[in-house]
């Protein structure tokens, strides 16, 4: 019988592999993501450079003119905006519809400082403006209370913290003075690294439930079932695609690799300090038991499908629950030492894809990982064992339109 099973793994795997979708899967997500990203950092970019831009902004003039005011609009002069001065507050409305400029800004004792704009979408120049006012008034405000112009600098530019991460290792020194744009990065490359594992896990499950049920609904399942067990034959199409999604998943890391090591994408720097071979084996671990897990899941309600449009059905609601470590990646990688992320992390279903994200942010305890491991083999032992026995039963009944809530009839059989 193993030699049966060898060759459904054989099988099932090069069906899976020799696809377009596969190929064009391997190549093209990991490029879309990488291109997403530079893409998206070339337009934000573009659109905080105002360096060739010619702003122009509209100030009304009338007799409430403050010299505070008049301060203001000589901090907007040193920016190299021009000023177009006028008391006629229609003049500035109609010149900011026809384009002629940015906006205006006026000032009277009781409302204050006002800016008016035909566009709320481009906050540069208001918030440029707001922050120019603030700070002037800010500066007067505080020269008024009679403290010298030295010590009115001391109050405005107060001293800043360096941040430092201090390295076991090397008790004496530390390891980075950036810890900012050090946990930035561990954030990204933890994030990214999870919807990685993600989507390979979610595509993978749907592979096998769509084959599963593709034998079912051509026969040849019945042909396959004269020569090997149900628990043999979803053993070969779980280690089969299993091993063309490890595959996938692989080839996926070693371009993210090579792309941090060659690019600066995204304005972070390179990633591959966060890359680790350590982290390589662990998420493979994480990966294979995840993956594993939740492909026996979608094998066994491929098996008890009868059409596509009913394998939807049944499947529906297994997605939205394997589809929640997406929403809950996020605030695991902006705290990943809360108590939230420790207890999610330790979850079977988003163990697989969280704990990575942890081990990239930071330093994990020891237990934590094992405990983790630990539930995510027992808990995927117990749901594979009653996948199979769903598969085993499911499978051979044909024309019976099983519901969800037949899941636990055929876990009992």
């Amino acid at each position: 019988m193993k030699s049966k099973i060898k060759q459904i793994i054989k099988f099932e795997f090069l069906r899976t592999a020799k696809t377009k979708g596969f190929i064009i899967g391997v190549i093209l997500v990991p490029l879309l993501f990488l291109g997403s990203i530079a893409v998206t950092a070339f337009f934000a970019a573009m659109s905080n450079d105002h360096s060739e831009e010619e702003i122009t902004i509209g100030v009304l003039t009338n007799e409430q003119q403050s010299t505070v005011f008049r301060e203001v609009v000589g901090m907007i002069r040193i920016m190299d905006w021009k000023i177009v001065e006028s008391a006629d507050s229609a003049l500035l409305r109609q010149m900011t519809f026809d384009k002629q400029i940015n906006g205006y800004i006026k000032y009277d004792s009781v409302a204050g400082y006002s800016f008016y704009s035909d566009n709320y979408t481009d906050l540069y120049v208001s918030n440029t403006i707001n922050g120019i006012v603030h700070n002037v008034n800010r500066h007067n405000e505080i020269s008024h209370s009679g403290l010298s112009e030295e010590q009115v600098e001391k109050i405005l530019n107060p001293p800043s913290v360096n941040t430092y991460k201090l390295s076991e290792e090397h008790p004496e020194t530390a390891e980075t003075s950036d810890v900012h744009e050090e946990s930035f990065k561990r954030q990204m490359c933890g994030m990214a690294f999870a919807f990685l594992m993600l989507m390979s896990v979610m595509m993978f499950a749907q592979n096998i439930g769509q084959s599963v049920l593709e034998d079912k609904s051509t026969k040849i399942v019945d042909v396959l079932l004269t020569s090997v067990t149900p628990t043999q034959l979803l053993t070969g199409k779980i280690m089969g695609i299993g091993g063309a999604g490890l595959v996938q998943f692989l080839v996926w890391v070693l371009m993210a690799v090579f792309a941090t090591n060659n690019a600066d994408v995204a304005a972070i720097g390179s990633l591959s300090e966060f890359l680790t071979p350590q982290l390589f084996v662990l998420s493979s671990l994480y990966f294979v038991f995840g993956i594993l897990t939740v492909m026996a899941v979608y094998a066994a309600i491929g098996s008890m499908a009868e059409t596509q449009q009913h394998y939807n059905q049944l499947v529906s609601g297994i997605s939205i629950f394997t589809s929640l470590p997406f929403i809950i990646i996020t605030p695991v990688t902006l705290n990943p030492g809360s108590t939230f992320s420790v207890v999610m992390s330790m979850l079977p279903v988003f163990s697989s894809s969280l704990m990575p994200v942890r081990i990239i942010a930071g330093d994990v305890p020891v237990w934590q990982l094992l405990l983790s491991i630990v539930i995510l083999v027992g808990t995927g032992f117990m749901i594979i064992k009653l996948a199979a026995r769903i598969f085993r039963n499911g499978i051979m009944q044909q024309g019976k339109d099983f519901k969800f809530k037949d899941i636990f009839k055929l876990m009992k059989k």
